[in-house]
């Protein structure tokens, strides 16, 4: 059995076995995570990116991050039809996704600011939700990845517009937001693409975080 005759047999066999119970399906859960870490930095599973980015043997942060996210976000649509098609009429539940952000506030009382706060949101958030709500990537996006960014299809598209029943959002912490001094054009990467400075204002509180810079680095301190 092929892997997308196996996958749709484990949706349809979920949904007919826990169908009368379970109300609420979720396609993904923190689909920025592990296209971000996985494929941009390298820090999760499966440890893939550019040398210049990570300690990586083997990858591409330009690219590859972006392929991975498309490919989930299509798999999504493909959940929620399936879904929608065959069992939601009589197990009356609903299909939706669960999603991972910050909040962005602007470093500075400037235009600059504001507009680096709203291309930071459109990385963390709209990278997933615009697809899955209007059929596409955020406009910021498409701006600066350029032809790195891949392109659904009409009938993709189609499939993609409003395909969320309820949206979960997992949320952590904020930034500030502030735009990029400067934008590497040699050395691309996911983790760059949006050009703009993150930092965070602590309290005294003890806790892990993680603060993703321009430059494309991802810091872990102990505070």
């Amino acid at each position: 059995m092929d892997a997308k005759a196996n996958g749709q047999w484990t949706h349809v066999k979920y949904c007919e076995e826990f169908g009368d119970r379970v109300k609420h399906w979720i396609t993904l859960n923190e689909p920025f995570a592990f296209s971000t870490f996985g494929y941009a930095t390298g820090t999760y599973a499966p440890g893939r990116c550019s040398n210049y980015v990570g300690n990586c043997t083997e990858g591409n942060s330009a690219t590859e991050p972006y392929i991975v996210a498309h490919h989930l976000i299509l798999a999504h649509g493909a959940a929620v039809k399936v879904y929608k098609d065959k069992y939601q009429k009589y197990q009356k539940g609903e299909i939706g996704t669960t999603l991972v952000t910050h909040w962005f506030a602007p470093k500075t009382n400037t235009l600059a600011a504001l507009k680096a706060s709203y291309r930071a949101l459109d990385h963390y958030l709209g990278w997933f939700l615009h697809p899955m709500t209007f059929g596409d990537y955020p406009q910021s996006m498409r701006k600066n990845a350029g032809d790195r960014l891949p392109k659904f299809t009409e009938e993709e598209s189609k499939l993609l517009k409003g395909s969320l029943d309820f949206l979960g959002i997992n949320y952590y912490t904020s930034n500030y937001a502030s735009p990029a001094l400067s934008v590497n054009k040699v050395n691309l990467s996911l983790t760059t693409d949006f050009h703009v400075d993150l930092t965070s204002e602590f309290t005294k509180l003890n806790y892990t975080c993680i603060n993703t810079s321009s430059r494309g680095e991802i810091d872990v301190g102990l505070v």
